[in-house]
């Protein structure tokens, strides 16, 4: 009977190991940002490039409608994730999730969801989407 449970024991720690996409968090919040391409047929991909204090992401490269997405757990007043956009001559770079912020637009399902079209960036915190909403230019200037 020992044995047999301490088998269960070793195989279901490897089977409950959280990976890169989907990670286990015990007492923090989960979160999932999806990064969406909805830009022109024929354009350039979007280049995406996504880090952390201590996370870089990598650099992805999305056509039209190909999705992105990283999931974390947040550790409070800490996490912070922010993204580089590069396409056809725009670049703009923005936190795309912050602890700090006052208002949390992902906070309430745990989604921050983005559609990068050519006007700018839209938001939802809804998964799948079924509305987003403007949230900024591609011009620096404006706030996102």
């Amino acid at each position: 009977m020992i044995k047999y449970s301490f088998f269960l024991l070793i195989a279901s720690s490897f089977l409950l190991q959280p990976t890169a996409s989907q990670p286990n968090c015990f007492l923090d919040n989960k979160y999932a940002v999806y990064i969406v391409s909805n830009l022109p047929p024929k354009s350039p991909p979007l280049q995406v490039h996504c880090i952390s204090k201590d996370d870089d992401l990598g650099h992805h490269n999305l056509t039209q409608n190909v999705e992105y997405r990283f999931a974390f757990c947040e550790i409070a007043f800490v996490t912070m994730f922010s993204c580089r956009f590069r396409w056809n001559g725009h670049d703009r770079g923005f936190h795309v999730y912050d602890a700090n912020w006052d208002y949390n637009r992902c906070r309430s399902a745990g989604i921050c969801y983005y559609v990068v079209k050519s006007d700018g960036f839209y938001f939802t915190n809804v998964y799948p989407p079924k509305k987003v909403g403007f949230l900024c230019g591609w011009n620096p200037s404006s706030k996102c």
